[in-house]
């Protein structure tokens, strides 16, 4: 297999170049376009579909009405569960601690295998399910090395998922079904009005679904410990302070806007010193990284040795991916070398190793150089 090839036809209900026997399928449900549409296209294609959603306890707005209409429309039973307590201690919890450490987290890459892939995937099997299906642009695929399949880049390029699916087992994706995976987020929606699917007209569903409207920085003053809120310095790339900030808590790397320190040419956030609680400024320059370290390295698929091997990292959802070269340590974490420098890696993110269009793995960005 040459390193772009996918072994994945046209058929959204094809991953490995057949049908699979029109059974039952256990579809998560979130009031949306993409699961609906999901669930609509496995009835049509003869499988016998139950809905599932996954309460977090977290929107002031009930998406219950909505899957009520879409189930009705549907005709296919819906089954609601509450996981706020494991949502809070699993995925609340790690999003609070990751700004206190002064690092970025990626909640949906945690909540993937822990809630969605995990027990809601398990919900459905204990229904008699023999299928899980969402509404992720991603495909499945072959794995490049062994037996097994691996998640593969949807087809639209703009929209496509894989990134967020990279720590999911192949104890699950055997019975994982993506049936939009070959199709364009455009052709989604034309369906959808032409069948007249009942969804909810807020449109798209925020990246993090536990939000409240007003951003990530007012749930973490809500949330989070009374000692998240530490003012410290800003300094510059030479240590020499330029400001003050109010909590590292409220920037990310690579930020320019709302730091308050005017200047001739434009800051950006370039690193944050939790240990000193200081905030590190410098210009666009000082933004790029040659290399950046990997921990809790997770692989879907993996040659038998991954040391100098070359590959393509997306060190964030909306990066596109660079060619780079693994080291493993002595410690199991993995250095990435990019062929050319990258801006903004940022620690707390995940980096998602591919192979051509195949997702191999990834793990955790802990530090930049």
């Amino acid at each position: 297999m040459t390193r772009n090839e996918v072994n994945a036809t046209d058929d959204p209900f094809s991953t490995i170049g057949q049908n699979y026997p029109l059974k039952t399928v256990a579809v998560a449900l979130s009031g949306g376009i993409d699961s609906a549409l999901s669930a609509y296209l496995l009835k049509k294609e003869g499988f016998q579909v139950i809905g599932l959603h996954a309460n977090f306890g977290f929107s002031p707005d009930s998406p219950l009405p909505w899957l009520e209409k879409i189930s009705s429309f549907l005709q296919i039973p819906l089954k609601v569960f509450s996981f706020k307590e494991v949502f809070q201690q699993k995925v609340v919890n790690y999003f609070i601690s990751e700004y206190k450490r002064g690092r970025t987290p990626n909640p949906c890459i945690v909540c993937n295998p822990v809630i969605k892939f995990g027990l809601l995937f398990e919900k459905g099997i204990s229904l008699g399910a023999d299928f899980f299906a969402t509404g992720h642009y991603a495909r499945l695929a072959p794995a490049p090395w062994g037996e097994g399949l691996t998640i593969a880049r949807g087809l639209d390029k703009s929209k496509e998922q894989s990134y967020f699916l990279q720590r999911l087992t192949q104890q699950y994706l055997k019975q994982i079904l993506f049936p939009l995976g070959t199709w364009t987020k455009e052709k989604v929606r034309i369906m959808a009005r032409e069948i007249g699917l009942p969804v909810n007209p807020k449109g798209e569903s925020q990246d993090i679904c536990f939000l409240p409207k007003g951003g990530y920085r007012e749930f973490l003053l809500e949330q989070g410990p009374p000692d998240l809120i530490r003012a410290g310095d800003i300094v510059d790339i030479q240590g020499n302070k330029i400001g003050t900030h109010q909590g590292l808590f409220a920037y990310t790397i690579g930020q320019r806007r709302g730091l308050g320190l005017p200047a001739a040419e434009p800051f950006y956030v370039v690193r944050m010193e939790p240990d000193r609680n200081r905030l590190v400024i410098g210009g666009k320059k000082d933004l790029e990284s040659s290399s950046c370290l990997l921990s809790d390295c997770h692989f879907l698929c993996r040659p038998l040795d991954i040391d100098d091997l070359e590959v393509s990292v997306q060190v964030r959802y909306r990066h596109k991916a660079a060619q780079a070269r693994l080291r493993v340590g002595n410690d199991q974490k993995i250095s990435v070398y990019f062929k050319g420098p990258q801006k903004a890696v940022t620690p707390g993110q995940a980096a998602v190793i591919y192979w051509g269009d195949l997702v191999l793995g990834g793990g955790w960005i802990e530090e930049t150089r």
